[in-house]
């Protein structure tokens, strides 16, 4: 049995499956979509697109870490925010229960038209 579970929420809106029913997440994707709820909801993911490129982008990568560590699921010292590619942020954090996580908080498009 699963110990937490929670409605999948995508882009603000319910997740529903073909039947218009909610779908649930369990565990692990409960706690990885918790944590980007959580960094959307104090502006943190908003401060990595906006400010490209200058020193309060570490700043910003820090309180994010301290964010995420913050939460009693998660191992300390094991969060990174890391930008694979141009305009995306992702952050990756080693659950106590559950194995690793990871999850993308920011994404801007390329600007191609």
């Amino acid at each position: 049995m699963s110990q937490f579970i929670d409605l999948h929420i995508q882009s603000g809106d319910v997740v529903l499956d073909a039947g218009l029913t909610p779908t649930y997440l369990t565990d692990r994707e409960v706690i990885a979509q918790d944590i980007v709820h959580a960094i959307l909801d104090t502006g943190l993911a908003h401060l990595l697109v906006s400010d490209r490129g200058t020193g309060i982008t570490a700043d910003t990568q820090i309180k994010i870490k301290l964010l995420v560590e913050d939460d009693v699921r998660i191992m300390p010292g094991t969060v990174r925010v890391e930008q694979p590619s141009q305009g995306q942020w992702w952050v990756y954090a080693d659950t106590i229960d559950f194995g690793p996580i990871s999850s993308q908080i920011a994404s801007i498009a390329s600007g191609v038209s």
